[in-house]
């Protein structure tokens, strides 16, 4: 294990786990969120991990799933314009997930922005829920990179890496956490 990561109990003790940057800021800390969701920023740029527990999407297709909740995320942006592709890698995690890469653009504040979302679906087998994780990294908010919240090449290369160890350590620990 590196030591830039640690395992970190998502969803109550024993719901599930993942091994996550450890210098995260957990958002819960600091204000309330929704009991599906698990929210972490990064203390050095506006980057942010998303971690969703939500209804299985009605579409058999897992690729065609995965790309339903990506365009969601872009939609709940307001984004101006997205696109994604599906990333084909080893993936060491039991839970098969489908990863893509997507680019959104963005109007805030009266500036373009640029923002990178690199998601991961897990079809919980035997239920009604699917798992997100969305690491969303900005790469351009008007002023360059490394500026106003946006991420320089050297941290986007490491979020990125961040990403691929969350996807590929995810353990579901306790199926109970999707009762409902």
């Amino acid at each position: 294990m590196s030591n830039r990561h640690a395992p970190v109990n998502l969803f109550g003790d024993d719901g599930m786990r993942a091994d996550l940057p450890i210098d995260l800021i957990n958002v819960a800390d600091t204000q309330e969120i929704p009991n599906s969701q698990e929210i972490f920023v990064y203390r050095d740029s506006g980057a942010s991990i998303i971690i969703d527990i939500l209804q299985k999407a009605d579409i058999e297709d897992p690729e065609a799933a995965a790309k339903f909740h990506l365009d969601a995320i872009a939609e709940d942006n307001d984004s101006m314009e997205h696109n994604s592709i599906i990333i084909q890698r080893p993936i060491t995690n039991e839970l098969s997930p489908i990863v893509l890469d997507g680019r959104q653009i963005l109007k805030k504040a009266g500036s373009i922005h640029h923002l990178r979302t690199l998601l991961a679906l897990f079809r919980v087998k035997g239920k009604n829920h699917d798992v997100v994780i969305s690491f969303n990294i900005p790469t351009e908010t008007g002023q360059g990179y490394g500026r106003n919240g946006a991420v320089t090449v050297e941290q986007e290369q490491l979020i990125t890496l961040d990403f691929y160890r969350a996807v590929d350590s995810l353990r579901i620990v306790d199926y109970n956490l999707f009762a409902v």
